[in-house]
C-alpha cells in the first residue's frame, strides 16, 4: 500500500499539463516558454462573443467623429496582428495528468490573477496576456504569450469635391458636373467597407468618384466600417463659408441642393432716358448701375466691359459716360457655385452736344 502511495505521488509530482486561450473551445497548444499564439484560418472561427449580442452603442469622441460600437464580438488577422474589439472575450483552459490546481494570467505588466471566467479587453492598442497553468503539488508550466491589439475605434471619413461647394445657412449648394470622392483610413484594423446614400436611407457601396442627379434636396450620409465591425456614421466635408474661405464641417448627414440656375443681370441708369429713333439717349450726368441676382447659392461676383472692348473686369461702382457718341455696356455674373449667367448689353447715345442755332431776316 505504501508503495502505491509513493508512486502516485512521484506521478503527480512529474504530472504534464497543457492550457490554451480560446474563446468557444479548447486550442492545444505546446509549453515552450514565451511562445505567441498565431490566429490561423482555423483559429479565428473559434474567436466568438460568449455574451448576448447588444445593441450598437453611439459614442462622440473628442474629434466630435460619431462612432457605433461594434455590436457582437469580431476578431480579424492581417496575417501577422490580431485585431479584436472589446467584446471579444478570452477563457483560459488547461488540463493536468493528474491534479490541476488553478489557471492564472496577467495582461500586459499587470498582476497575475487565478482566471475563473471569460474577460475582455477594454482599452484600445496592444496588448500581451501571458497565462499558466498549476498543478496541486506545485509543478506550474511555463509563460504562454497570447499578442493581440484592440480596436474600438471606426474609420475616419473624408468627402471631397472635385469643385467647390457653396454652404449657405444648412444648406450646401453643388452642381451636376460635381464628383464626390470618399477617402477613409483605419489606424488599427483597417478598413473593410465604405457605404454612401442620396436619400438617407438607401445605401450602396463606395467604388469611385460619383455624381449625384441634380434634382430637388439630397441627403447626402457616408459611413464606413472597420475589419472588427466598429462603425463611423460621422464625416468631414470641405465647403466654402460665406467669405469665399475653406473650412472643413463634421455631421453625420449633408443637406445637398442642386443649383443650375445661373444669376439674372440687370444694367439700370439712375433717371429716365430719352427713345429717339428707338434708341436711348442720355446726358454726361447719367449714371448706371449694374445688378444681379440669385436665388440659390448667391451671387459671387459681377463682371462688364465698355464698348466691347477688352477683357471683362470686376464691377465695382457707378458708370458714367463723358464723351460724345454711342456707348455699350456687356456685363454679366457668376453664382458662388460657378454658373456663370449669360452677357447682358446696354447700348445708349450719349449726347454732349448743345443745338446749333442761326438766325436769318425774313423779308
Amino acid at each position: 500500500m505504501f508503495k502505491k502511495l509513493l508512486i502516485i505521488s512521484i506521478c503527480a509530482t512529474i504530472g504534464i499539463f497543457f492550457t490554451s486561450l480560446v474563446l468557444s473551445q479548447d486550442d492545444p497548444s505546446t509549453t515552450e516558454p514565451e511562445k505567441t499564439e498565431k490566429v490561423t484560418d482555423d483559429s479565428k472561427k473559434e474567436l466568438k462573443d460568449e455574451t448576448k449580442p447588444a445593441e450598437p452603442v453611439k459614442i462622440e469622441t473628442e474629434k466630435k467623429e460619431q462612432i457605433v460600437l461594434a455590436a457582437t464580438a469580431k476578431a480579424y488577422s492581417d496575417g501577422k496582428t490580431t485585431f479584436v474589439n472589446s467584446k471579444v472575450q478570452f477563457k483560459v483552459t488547461a488540463s493536468d495528468d493528474f491534479a490541476l490546481d488553478k489557471i492564472e494570467y496577467k495582461i500586459d505588466e499587470g498582476v497575475p490573477v487565478v482566471f475563473e471566467n471569460p474577460f475582455s479587453l477594454d482599452t484600445e492598442g496592444p496588448h500581451t496576456i501571458r497565462y499558466y497553468g498549476i498543478d496541486k503539488v506545485g509543478n506550474k508550466e511555463p509563460d504562454k504569450a497570447y499578442r493581440v491589439v484592440v480596436d474600438n475605434t471606426g474609420p475616419v471619413i473624408v468627402v471631397t469635391t472635385s469643385a467647390p461647394v457653396k454652404k449657405v445657412v444648412d444648406k450646401i449648394y453643388f452642381t451636376k458636373n460635381i464628383l464626390f470622392s470618399v477617402t477613409t483610413n483605419d489606424a488599427l484594423s483597417g478598413v473593410n467597407k465604405v457605404e454612401y446614400s442620396t436619400d438617407g436611407a438607401t445605401y450602396q457601396e463606395y467604388a469611385a468618384p460619383f455624381a449625384i442627379p441634380a434634382t430637388g434636396e439630397i441627403n447626402l450620409k457616408v459611413r464606413s466600417a472597420d475589419n472588427v465591425d466598429n462603425i463611423t456614421e460621422m464625416f468631414a466635408f470641405r465647403v466654402l463659408d460665406d467669405a469665399g474661405n475653406e473650412v472643413e464641417m463634421k455631421d453625420a448627414a449633408a443637406k445637398l441642393v442642386a443649383d443650375e440656375t445661373p444669376p439674372t443681370v440687370e444694367i439700370k441708369p439712375d433717371k429716365e432716358l430719352l427713345q429717339i429713333n428707338s434708341q436711348n439717349v442720355a446726358s454726361t450726368d447719367v449714371k448706371y448701375t449694374i445688378l444681379a441676382n440669385d436665388d440659390a447659392s448667391g451671387v459671387a461676383s459681377i463682371f462688364y466691359r465698355i464698348d466691347g472692348r477688352g477683357e471683362f473686369i470686376p464691377y465695382a461702382s457707378e458708370l458714367q459716360f463723358l464723351n460724345n457718341g454711342k456707348h455699350q455696356i456687356d456685363a454679366k455674373s457668376v453664382d458662388k457655385i460657378g454658373n456663370m449667367s449669360t452677357i447682358k448689353t446696354f447700348t445708349v447715345y450719349v449726347d454732349i452736344l448743345p443745338p446749333k442755332s442761326d438766325l436769318e431776316t425774313i423779308k
